[in-house]
């Protein structure tokens, strides 16, 4: 839907933020492991994490703009 039309409504523009808040701090997380584990390397899942949360920046760019301005529903440029 949002692909088709450009707009979410507020409850599904929080739902796709907090997708990506999850695979922010998944990052974190994963930092965090390879910082305190000297055993701890996984590329794939580095790689595929940093893409995922890459893909999430350009979105949160335009929901915290949308936040911030109070508009209900969310508009991404076509």
């Amino acid at each position: 839907m949002l692909q088709r039309t450009g707009e979410a409504d507020a409850l599904n523009g929080f739902y796709i933020a907090s997708l990506g808040g999850y695979r922010f701090f998944y990052l974190l997380n994963w930092a965090y492991r390879a910082m305190t584990e000297s055993d701890y390397s996984d590329r794939i899942v580095w790689i595929a994490g940093l893409v995922q949360t890459g893909l999430y920046a350009d979105f949160f760019y335009y929901y915290i703009k949308s936040v911030r301005e109070g508009k209900a529903k969310l508009k991404l440029p076509s």
